[in-house]
């Protein structure tokens, strides 16, 4: 369910996000700045920056040259078992003068995973300095005010979404094959899918409660939904289910995936991530069918 390769070492899938994190945490210990670090490893720094940011993935060659560079092995940055970098005496100052869009990508990283563990209204500001080791003023520069941080934890999760949705849809080019792609991607099955619904949850709330948070909401929702009725639209092209009403299954589809996520992850009924995705696989019928040996 996770975007992620299959590593060589210890045969188990790469987190994109988490290998990102141990990666910027081992170029921060580096006693270089981050430039000539890329320089060091023979890496265009833009793309370097864009790694460390997590919208681009890492080579193999790559990831083995960063390891070297910053005294740490391979297998830490895969699975964060192993040697880690050492982060030296003045490696927190170093820290905040950290490329600014660097920057600000760790701070996003660190607010989305506390506000899901820990909840939006339990999470200061003081708690994301410290898990970025950084000051409380950095903090507020990027995000002046907690709503922002929430909805900036909204947008870091969203994207993260839909880049593994994509990477899941290059893999087929057939539409069944996607819509059940698109059932697995939802699934609240890793940590990090729960901690997305978490955040989705949270949002939720705040909308219920705050008026001002509804069109960010709206926006981000709209846009996984215009998912779905892309690929119900484009399988009854393709002959199958065109007698339906296409933004009505789509409509139906949503809103199983959301109050499935929420019982299994509130844990009020018996349901589980694998019935959950019995049931999804047959949201559409009877017009569209994504059981394996369907048409």
């Amino acid at each position: 369910m996770t975007s992620a390769t299959t590593n060589p070492v210890t045969d188990e899938p790469d987190d994109a996000a988490a290998v990102a994190a141990r990666v910027r945490d081992a170029v921060r210990a580096a006693p270089v700045s981050q430039r000539k670090f890329a320089d060091r490893i023979g890496m265009d720094p833009t793309a370097l920056s864009k790694a460390l940011r997590g919208t681009r993935r890492l080579r193999e060659d790559e990831l083995a040259a960063i390891a070297k560079a910053a005294k740490v092995s391979q297998r830490y940055l895969r699975t964060g078992v192993g040697r880690g970098p050492a982060v030296p005496d003045g490696g927190r100052a170093r820290a905040d003068a950290l490329d600014p869009d660097l920057r600000r990508a760790q701070i996003l990283e660190a607010t989305a995973r506390l506000i899901a563990r820990k909840g939006f209204h339990n999470v200061r500001v003081a708690d994301i300095a410290q898990a970025c080791g950084t000051s409380t003023g950095t903090v507020h520069y990027h995000f002046p005010a907690k709503d922002d941080a929430l909805r900036a934890a909204l947008d870091y999760y969203a994207d993260l979404f839909h880049q593994r949705l994509d990477e899941a849809f290059a893999t087929t080019d057939s539409t069944v094959e996607k819509l059940r792609l698109l059932i697995d991607v939802q699934l609240p099955a890793s940590d990090r899918d729960i901690d997305e619904w978490s955040i989705w949850m949270q949002a939720w709330n705040e909308a219920i409660l705050d008026p001002a948070q509804r069109p960010g909401q709206r926006e981000i929702y709209s846009r996984w939904r215009q998912v779905v009725l892309d690929l119900v639209r484009a399988r009854q092209r393709e002959g199958v289910g065109a007698e339906a009403d296409a933004d009505a299954l789509a409509d139906r589809f949503t809103s199983m995936v959301d109050g499935l996520a929420i019982q299994v992850l509130a844990q009020t009924t018996e349901m589980s991530v694998p019935r959950m995705r019995a049931l999804l696989l047959d949201a559409f019928e009877p017009h569209i069918s994504l059981r394996v040996g369907a048409p």
